[in-house]
């Protein structure tokens, strides 16, 4: 059966039964193959939701229409990079039964409320209502995955709201906190110390591409510019030692200033994976691979930060903060499967961890489980078929308990329940037999050569 003649009835499936939001967790992609990822994605989401679960319990802490991520359980006060994490995280934990739309736009009603003259967020804030930095200084490493986390919501959540916002919020990072070279700045208020110190963790590759689809007046900035510059500096920081490692602060040059890989530093391969996660980054991929012959040589059980870059010597902390970072290295090379799998193992048996490690913990692990793909490309469409502007998608039709599916060439299509859970996979064939499966509501992905498509079924 050809897909025109039951395109209405797709329509009108989705009518009478439309997904709460575009891009259900989990989403298990696998990237394109440009990564290793977890050989058991499905159980690692599952331990990433009761994961998130506990981290929402303790650091989302909302008063009105605006909400702030306490720096720790109990804790009144907020730093402008958990408004980043807590927009992102809302972003990719929502799922078919629940939508995290409305706790992200509390967030970021909270980086609004506190945006000083240049448009950014104050970095630290008490109590939701007032500041404590004195200087009313904005920080990069919040504001750049704010802004991504917008682009993402426009692709979630459907709401063009979010694109103009990110829009206005790139731009005013661009004005602000980046120098005309394309170096990035630490914030908005450094004065002349800005120009020669840099943190390699506040700049994300994978993001450049994002804003200059959306600030399309800089898109040469984004994608040339702000992107060759700043990769200069993450290869020659890594460069400078055996280990890979980034320091947690360089100058203009990317010359270390402490040889340190501790807590600054510790996002930067969390960066720099994902941009060889959604972009095949070549340079990405060649700074990850240098960094995972130092990590697959260490146990798991055995990484402690803060890392002497040039010597390798461990530090005494042992958290996910650094089980979970130095991880993502090992996306590089399948070799390092078994390795991957047991860093995400210790990650697990770390259980619940203050802000920051169970923040880094819910961001990595998204990474490497396959659940925090480019929205942006994944070419799913708005809310279904026929939103979707890629020609000739994929789509299905129920017949029965048989799916069919009507796409240009081979597919693997994925059958989840309405708890995330995967419960019937297939690839290279054109329908699925659904006997067995209860009665209910199913999201189905399919993935094909052009495009993967999310539709929601209900078998009788």
């Amino acid at each position: 059966m050809g897909c025109k003649v039951w395109a209405a009835s797709l329509a009108l499936a989705f009518s009478l039964s439309q997904a709460t939001v575009n891009f259900p967790f989990p989403q298990m992609s696998d990237y394109g193959g440009n990564a290793t990822l977890l050989s058991d994605k499905a159980a690692a989401s599952e331990q990433l939701k009761k994961q998130f679960l506990y981290w929402k319990q303790a650091m989302y802490n909302e008063s009105g229409d605006i909400a702030g991520i306490r720096s720790d359980p109990g804790s009144d006060a907020y730093f402008s990079e958990g408004v980043g994490y807590g927009m992102l995280l809302m972003v990719y934990f929502s799922d078919n039964t629940t939508s995290y739309q409305a706790e992200f736009d509390k967030i970021w009603n909270f980086y609004k409320k506190f945006q000083n003259e240049n448009g950014l967020m104050i970095w630290k804030i008490g109590n939701l209502s007032e500041s404590w930095d004195a200087g009313n200084g904005a920080a990069l490493d919040g504001d750049i995955d704010a802004a991504a986390a917008l682009v993402m919501a426009y692709y979630q959540f459907g709401d063009e709201k979010y694109k103009e916002d990110a829009k206005k919020l790139i731009q005013a990072m661009k004005k602000s906190e980046f120098e005309s070279n394309g170096l990035h700045m630490p914030g908005d208020k450094w004065g002349d110390a800005a120009y020669n110190r840099k943190n390699p963790g506040y700049f994300d590759p994978a993001y450049m591409p994002l804003f200059a689809a959306i600030d399309e007046e800089n898109a040469e900035f984004w994608s040339k510019t702000a992107y060759d510059a700043n990769m200069k500096l993450y290869e020659s920081s890594s460069d400078e030692v055996s280990t890979g490692l980034v320091d947690d602060w360089t100058d203009k040059n990317g010359k270390s200033e402490d040889d340190y890989y501790s807590y600054d530093a510790s996002r930067a391969p969390w960066r720099n994976a994902k941009a060889v996660c959604w972009h095949g980054d070549q340079r990405a991929l060649a700074i990850d691979k240098k960094m995972a012959e130092f990590v697959s040589k260490v146990n798991a059980s055995d990484m402690k930060g803060p890392v002497i870059r040039s010597s390798g010597s461990l530090g005494n902390d042992h958290n996910s903060t650094f089980v979970t970072s130095l991880m993502t290295a090992l996306i590089s090379d399948s070799k390092y499967q078994a390795k991957l799998d047991e860093y995400w193992k210790e990650a697990v048996a770390l259980g619940d961890e203050n802000y920051f490690n169970q923040s880094l913990k819910l961001l990595n692990g998204l990474l490497v489980s396959g659940n925090m793909p480019n929205l942006m490309n994944a070419n799913s469409g708005m809310t279904g078929i026929a939103k979707s502007k890629v020609a000739n998608a994929p789509a299905v039709s129920l017949q029965g308990r048989t799916l069919q599916v009507c796409t240009d060439g081979a597919a693997r299509v994925d059958v989840f329940n309405v708890a995330g859970h995967a419960v019937k996979t297939q690839a290279g064939s054109q329908a699925m037999d659904l006997q067995g499966l209860p009665a209910g509501v199913y999201m189905v992905r399919i993935q094909a050569k052009n495009a993967t498509v999310m539709q929601k079924i209900r078998l009788q």
